[in-house]
């Protein structure tokens, strides 16, 4: 039988750990390739630490060299164009057939379908964003600041309530205490409606509590030098403001047809399968329904394509090898949430459990905040290292609890 070829588009979080898997479990058994524009690795967990100048970008992002040297083919170019049928996808320098194909594309940022985005907000939702956010911030001496949500859906569903969380406790360290107001405004219900009502109100509270104000369900329409407006005719004044850009998928994704009416490419939820055979979708470009969770759709988070990556790796590789019992993703995932200083709190469940998804919160410590260093330690050395520890713990938990007890 001739050698298989796995291809896998996008180099972040799901392809990062799909590529490594794959190749882990099969070796010379097929060819693994990894198609990502970027010649970097990137953190994005890590950007609003960036943001306060907490982080320099040599220290949120890794070469993916190392990929390399453990025999996956790193293609550095652009996808242009997916055929699933003929198995052939498409960069801007080549081509390069199929047998699997994984997609993890991720999600692209349209600032532009917001008149005034561009121009006047700020966001963390990439490198050069939060760089840029930084000078924004220096230049800040007191007013009104704006955070928000532009559109549903968005990636890393705490992003935002950490920035506003962030920007809070950084400029009462500045001395401006008193001198800013932070309203926060998002076409959401309450914070976190994916977590459930008892940590969405737990959430608003918590962040009342520190003078941040609430604007639910507006829809963010277009932003003038000194005011954010949304659909429903209010708006809010700002000095400085930072909105989560609109997502889209990947141009290339959609004109393949891959996706549906969510702008999505629909999965099946425990194995991340599309309607094509041997066609996989992972992280923030697949739409994943819940069976009973409290938004129909899960959301999207690196935690969740870490997940979805492995069950999908090692399903591959069961196929290809002809052996092995096949593993089913089951909605776990975690996330924390940096408050400001020394502490950070976390959230952890089930989205798929019944009758509803079975999430836990835990509240703001200093035990966290440093799980959360080793969170960042874990992703920026993990997979980009070849020794026995490494290969031995492959989930960030089980790195955690090894560098907590050692």
């Amino acid at each position: 039988m001739a050698k298989q070829t796995v291809l896998v588009l996008g180099g972040g979080v799901g392809g990062l750990v799909a590529s490594s898997m794959l190749k882990n479990e099969l070796g010379d058994r097929a060819e693994v390739r990894l198609i990502e524009r970027k010649k970097e690795f990137q953190f994005p967990p890590s950007f609003p630490w960036l943001m306060l100048g907490l982080r320099e970008p040599t220290q949120v992002q890794k070469t993916l060299d190392p990929l390399r040297r453990k025999g996956i083919d790193v293609v550095n170019d652009e996808v242009v164009s997916i055929s699933v049928d003929g198995k052939l996808v498409k960069t801007r320098a080549g081509e390069f057939p199929f047998d699997y194909l994984v997609v993890a594309l991720g999600a692209e940022y349209q600032p532009e379908i917001i008149p005034g985005f561009k121009e006047h907000a700020h966001h963390v939702y990439d490198l050069d964003s939060a760089v840029a956010s930084r000078k924004a911030i220096a230049g800040f001496s007191g007013g009104d600041l704006a955070v928000g949500v532009s559109r549903m859906p968005f990636k890393c569903p705490a992003a935002p309530y950490e920035t506003a969380l962030l920007l809070d406790h950084y400029f009462r360290g500045k001395g401006l205490k008193g001198k800013f107001r932070i309203r926060f405004f998002t076409p959401e219900g309450m914070p976190l409606p994916s977590a459930g009502p008892d940590i969405g109100n737990g959430t608003k509270q918590f962040m009342e509590s520190r003078g941040i104000e609430f604007k639910f369900k507006v829809k963010l329409t277009a932003i003038t030098p000194n005011e954010a407006k949304f659909e429903d005719g209010s708006s809010v004044p700002y000095d400085l403001l930072f909105a989560v850009p609109p997502h889209r998928a990947p141009k290339a994704v959609s004109d393949a047809g891959l996706t549906d009416q969510s702008g999505w490419i629909p999965v099946e939820p425990t194995t991340l399968m599309t309607k094509q055979e041997n066609v996989y979708a992972i992280g923030d470009v697949a739409s994943v329904p819940t069976p009973s969770g409290f938004v129909p759709l899960l959301p999207k988070a690196g935690v969740f394509a870490h997940g979805q990556a492995e069950v999908v790796a090692h399903n591959i590789s069961v196929d290809i090898k002809g052996s092995g019992t096949k593993r089913e993703f089951d909605g776990s995932g975690s996330c924390f949430l940096m408050t400001g200083g020394e502490e950070a709190a976390f959230v952890k469940g089930t989205w798929y459990s019944k009758p509803h998804p079975d999430i836990k919160f835990q509240q703001p410590s200093r035990a966290l905040y440093y799980e959360r260093l080793l969170f960042e330690k874990y992703w920026m050395h993990h997979w980009f290292q070849r020794n026995r520890l490494m290969e031995a713990l492959d989930s960030p938990v089980e790195w955690l609890h090894h560098r907590i007890q050692h």
